[in-house]
């Protein structure tokens, strides 16, 4: 049997400073790697004043419903650095975390 190998990539798009301090690479649903089958899931988060997210919603997922939940998961493992104004941190809205899943490689479903 051949081994598959995965990328997951995470890309950030908002309006404000706030990054990534801690990136956990996501699990790759057994399904979809079986099945050859490489995604993204894209969210809409808040970043709190302590780093944490609060309002986490998917906004675009394909193809939907494969990638939603191992991405949740990675996603509550990031650290994310809060927005700074005036020397205080301030709760961000709208900040957006894509991950991708893609296989590496050739992949021959099972």
């Amino acid at each position: 049997m051949k081994q598959l190998v995965f990328l997951s990539l995470l890309s950030f798009a908002s309006a404000s400073a706030s990054a990534t301090t801690i990136y956990v690479k996501p699990n790759y649903p057994i399904e979809a790697l079986r099945n050859c089958i490489e995604g993204w899931v894209e969210f809409e988060l808040t970043v709190m004043p302590d780093g944490s997210m609060k309002n986490v919603r998917v906004v675009g997922s394909h193809p939907a419903g494969i990638f939603e939940e191992a991405a949740r998961e990675a996603l509550k493992k990031h650290n994310l650095v809060p927005k700074v104004v005036n020397g205080e941190s301030v709760p961000t809205p709208g900040v957006r975390r894509k991950i991708t899943y893609k296989i590496d490689g050739e992949c021959v479903p099972t």
